[in-house]
C-alpha cells in the first residue's frame, strides 16, 4: 500500500472556532526557507508560517477576529519545486495558504496566496490581513553575543570573509515609518510588500513595543456563497528596493500565475539532469527530491564563486565538512554543471600553504576537499578537470607532508575544532579523512595519467596509514572501539564514523569498524544516534553508520537506518540536525531546519542502496532494496544514474515467484554489474540454470534478465518503522508523532 504521513492529534482547538494545528512531521515546530537559486538573500516560514526576511516578519490573520495563522504543518506537494501549501479551517471557512520564491526583475520574491473556500451549506464571510513587524519570537542569546529571537535567524550578518555567515538585512530602528500606500506596504521609502489588487479597509498599529507591534496593513472581505472561493495574493520582495513605480510595474509584470510557470520553469532547467529514482514507497522518493530541492536553494553566487551552504537560515556559510557532502550528491544525481561549480570554491579555502581549511583547527577538510574533487571527476570521467585540479592537491599534499612530517606520530597534530567531536586532541576523523583524501588524489592522478604523482603520493600514503592503523589500534584496545581522538577519550562521536565511508580506509567488516558499528548501535535511540552526551538525537550523523552497514554486507540495518531517517523528517520531507531530546518534545528553537547535511546524506545513501560501486572495478545494482519495494506488482526504476564507471538506467519488476531486471548503460569495459539478489531469494535460477551466489553478473551495455525464486519476503516497510515509532512513543508516555493514510 503507498502511503503518506498525515496530521496526528494536534492543539486542541480554543474559543477561536480555529480548528487545530496538526503535526505531520516529526518536528513540532518545523522552519522551511523560501530563496531562489543563485541569490543571496533568502527568507524563513517559521513554525507559525509567518515569512521572515533580513527586514521584516510578515504575519497573515485569518477569519472574522482575524486570529493569527498558526500553522505548522506545511507539504511540499512537489517535493522538486518549493512550494508550500498549509491549511487551517475557521468556523465553516477553510483557508490555504501557498509560499514560493522566484526571480522578478532580477530580485528575489516571495508570492504568498491564500484562497478561503466556503465549506457551509449557507453563505459566509471570509476575510484577511497581512500585518508586518521587525521581528516576533522570545528573544535569547544569539551565536555570536547578540539577542536574537526563537526559531529566527540572526540578521543583518556581513561575511568576514568569502563563504562566511551572511545575512542581508536591515537592523531595527525606532525610527522606522510604516505606511500603506495603495497596494504597497513600505517602510521608511522601502517596499516590503505588495498586496491584493483590490480594495481592503485599513488597519492601525497595534501594540506598544516597536520592534514586534504589528504595523499598518488592509484588510480584506470576502462573501461567499456555498462551495465559493476567493483567493488573495501578496508579493514579498526578500531584498526590498526602494519603492517606486517602476517596482511596481516590474511586480505587476509578473502576477501570480506568470509566477507559477516561471517556479515551473526555474526548478526544471535547475534538476534536467538529475538522476530520477521511482521506487514504490511515495515518501522515500518525496524525500529525495526534497533533498536536492534544498540543496540548490541554499546555494547563491558570489564575486568570488558560488557558495553552498546548508542553509538560508543558522547556516548561510561554507563548512568544507557539509559542503562536500552536498556537492557529492549533487554529482551522484548527476547534477555535475552545480557540482563543479561549488568545487570551485574551494579556492576561497585553501592557503597559500596548501592547507584546505573553513574553520579553525578543522584539519578534516583538507581531506574532505580532495575527496571531493577526485569524486567529480569520476563521477563525470573528466581527466582533464582532474588535470586541472592537481596543482590544488600537490600543494595540500605539501603542507601535509610537511606536518605529519615533524609530528612524533606521522599524524596530525592535536586540535580543537570547536564542533563536532567537541574536545582537543588528536582527532580521529581528521587523519581519517587524511587517508581518504591521499587515496582520493592517488585516484585524481592516476585519472589524469600523472604516474609521477602517483608513486610518491602512493609512498606517502601508506606511511601515513600505518601510523594511522597503530593509533587506531592502540584506541581500540584502550576503549574497545574507535574513539573520537586517538589520543585520549571523552568527545563526542563523529568522524570516528567514518573508517569505511565514503572511503574505504578500514575494511567495513574489520574488528575495529565492526566494534564501533555495534558501539553507535548501543547508543542509537529511536533508530537515530545520539549527541551531547546521550541528551539530544541526532539527524544526520547516523548516515555513515548506514552507509558502513551496507558496504559489509549488512542490507538490514542499513535499510532500517533510512527508515528511521524517513520517520524523523519535517512534514515538507527535510531533514534537521540536533536538539531534540529523546522521547521528549520534538522540537528545537536552537538548530533550525532544514539542513543541506542530511539532504546530502539521504540522497548517496538511497542510491547506494540502488546503485553502488562495490569495488573499482564492480558496480552492484538493487543491494540494499527493501522488501516493500519488491513486492508482486511493484516496481523499482532508477534512471541516468552516474557512477565510477559510467551511466546506468533499470528498471526492476517483481512478480510472486521472482524479478525482471531490463537495464542500459553506458558502463565501460572491464567493470562488472552484479544484480543483488533480495536475501530471502531460495533456489533462485534463469532460464539459463540455477543461480549460485547472491548476485547475478549482467552481460553486455543492456539487455533483460528473468529470475524465479522463492522464499519468504520480509515485512520490512515505511508504514512498519511509522508504526514502530508511535508504539515507542506511546510506551514512553507521549503522544505518537504520526500516523499513515492512503495517498
Amino acid at each position: 500500500m503507498t502511503v503518506a504521513v498525515v496530521a496526528s492529534a494536534g492543539l486542541a482547538a480554543g474559543a477561536t472556532g480555529a480548528t487545530a494545528a496538526p503535526s505531520t512531521g516529526f518536528v513540532t515546530a518545523p522552519t522551511d526557507q523560501l530563496a531562489v537559486p543563485g541569490m543571496l538573500a533568502g527568507a524563513e516560514i517559521t513554525p507559525e508560517g509567518n515569512i521572515y526576511t533580513g527586514w521584516a516578519e510578515y504575519r497573515l490573520r485569518v477569519g472574522n477576529h482575524l486570529k493569527p495563522w498558526d500553522q505548522p504543518t506545511r507539504t511540499l506537494p512537489n517535493p522538486g519545486q518549493p512550494l508550500f501549501l498549509s491549511t487551517m479551517t475557521v468556523a465553516s471557512v477553510r483557508y490555504t495558504l501557498s509560499v514560493f520564491a522566484v526571480a522578478v526583475d532580477g530580485m528575489p520574491v516571495a508570492y504568498e496566496t491564500l484562497t478561503a473556500s466556503n465549506k457551509s451549506t449557507v453563505s459566509t464571510t471570509a476575510q484577511a490581513a497581512m500585518l508586518l513587524a521587525y521581528t516576533g519570537g522570545t528573544p535569547t542569546p544569539g551565536a555570536r553575543g547578540q539577542i536574537t529571537r526563537t526559531y529566527r535567524y540572526e540578521r543583518p550578518a556581513s561575511a568576514q570573509a568569502p563563504g562566511l555567515y551572511e545575512q542581508p538585512g536591515q537592523a531595527f530602528s525606532p525610527a522606522f515609518l510604516y505606511r500603506a500606500d495603495g497596494r504597497d506596504l513600505d517602510r521608511s521609502g522601502l517596499l516590503l510588500a505588495r498586496g491584493p489588487d483590490e480594495t481592503g479597509r485599513p488597519l492601525s498599529p497595534r501594540g506598544s513595543d516597536p520592534l514586534t507591534a504589528p504595523h499598518d496593513g488592509r484588510r480584506f472581505t470576502a462573501r461567499l456563497r456555498p462551495a465559493a472561493s476567493v483567493t488573495w495574493t501578496w508579493q514579498i520582495p526578500l531584498a526590498p528596493p526602494a519603492a517606486s513605480s517602476d517596482v511596481d510595474a516590474a511586480l505587476d509584470h509578473v502576477p501570480l500565475r506568470s509566477a507559477r510557470r516561471e517556479l515551473r520553469s526555474l526548478w526544471q532547467a535547475e534538476e534536467a539532469s538529475a538522476m530520477q529514482i521511482d521506487v514504490p514507497e511515495a515518501k522515500v522518493t518525496a524525500t529525495y527530491r526534497a533533498a536536492l530541492t534544498e540543496i540548490l536553494m541554499s546555494r547563491y553566487d558570489t564575486a568570488a564563486g558560488w557558495v553552498q551552504a546548508s542553509n538560508k537560515l543558522q547556516y548561510q556559510a561554507v563548512w568544507i565538512r557539509d559542503a562536500a557532502m552536498e556537492t557529492d550528491a549533487l554529482d551522484l544525481a548527476g547534477l555535475h554543471k552545480q557540482a563543479a561549480q561549488n568545487l570551485q570554491f574551494l579556492e576561497n579555502f585553501q592557503q597559500p600553504d596548501g592547507l584546505f581549511i573553513s574553520r579553525t583547527g578543522q584539519y578534516d577538510g583538507l581531506g574532505e576537499a580532495m575527496w571531493a574533487l577526485d569524486q567529480h571527476a569520476e563521477l563525470t570521467h573528466d581527466a582533464s578537470f582532474a588535470a586541472a585540479e592537481l596543482p590544488r592537491m600537490q600543494a595540500a599534499i605539501g603542507w601535509l607532508a610537511g606536518t605529519i612530517g615533524a609530528d612524533p606520530a606521522g599524524l596530525l597534530p592535536a586540535s580543537s575544532p570547536g564542533d563536532d567531536e567537541l574536545l582537543y586532541g588528536e582527532i580521529t576523523g581528521d587523519d581519517l579523512w587524511v587517508a581518504a583524501g591521499l587515496r582520493s588524489a592517488i585516484a585524481d592522478a592516476t585519472l589524469a595519467g600523472r604516474p609521477d604523482l602517483v608513486a610518491p603520493w602512493t609512498e606517502l600514503d601508506a606511511r601515513f596509514e600505518a601510523s594511522l592503523d597503530r593509533a587506531i589500534q592502540a584506541a581500540v584496545t584502550r576503549s574497545g572501539h574507535i574513539t573520537p581522538a586517538l589520543d585520549r577519550a571523552g568527545g563526542q562521536d563523529w568522524g570516528n564514523y567514518y573508517a569505511a565511508y565514503p572511503v574505504q580506509v578500514l575494511s567495513p567488516t574489520s574488528p575495529a569498524v565492526r566494534a564501533t558499528l555495534a558501539w553507535a548501535r548501543a547508543h542509537m535511540v529511536q533508530g537515530l544516534p545520539t549527541y551531547a552526551n546521550g541528551k539530544s538525537l541526532h539527524d544526520y550523523l547516523g548516515f555513515a553508520i548506514f552507509q558502513t552497514e551496507l558496504a559489509g554486507g549488512d542490507r538490514t540495518d542499513a535499510l532500517a537506518g533510512l527508515y528511521a531517517e524517513l520517520t524523523h523528517t519535517t512534514s515538507s520531507d527535510n531533514g534537521w540536525e540536533l536538539g531534540i531530546s529523546p522521547w521528549g518534545p520534538r522540537a528545537t528553537a536552537t538548530d533550525m531546519a532544514p539542513h543541506g547535511t542530511f539532504a546530502g546524506d539521504y540522497v548517496a545513501l538511497l542510491r547506494n542502496l540502488l546503485v553502488r560501486e562495490a569495488a573499482p572495478d564492480q558496480i552492484t545494482l538493487l543491494a540494499g532494496a527493501s522488501p516493500a519495494w519488491l513486492s508482486p506488482g511493484q516496481h523499482i526504476t532508477v534512471t541516468a544514474a552516474p557512477t565510477s564507471a559510467g551511466v546506468i538506467s533499470f528498471t526492476e519488476r517483481s512478480t510472486r515467484d521472482g524479478e525482471t531486471l531490463h537495464w542500459q548503460s553506458t558502463i565501460s569495459n572491464g567493470t562488472m554489474v552484479r544484480w543483488a539478489l533480495p536475501p530471502w531469494a531460495r533456489h533462485a535460477r534463469t532460464a539459463a540454470g540455477p543461480v549460485s551466489g547472491a548476485a547475478v553478473t549482467l552481460q553486455g551495455s543492456s539487455g533483460s534478465l528473468r529470475i524465479t525464486f522463492d522464499g519468504h519476503r520480509p515485512a520490512a516497510s515505511y508504514a512498519a518503522s511509522v508504526a514502530a515509532l508511535n508504539s515507542e512513543y506511546r510506551a514512553h508516555g507521549q503522544p505518537a508523532p504520526l500516523r499513515l493514510a492512503a495517498e
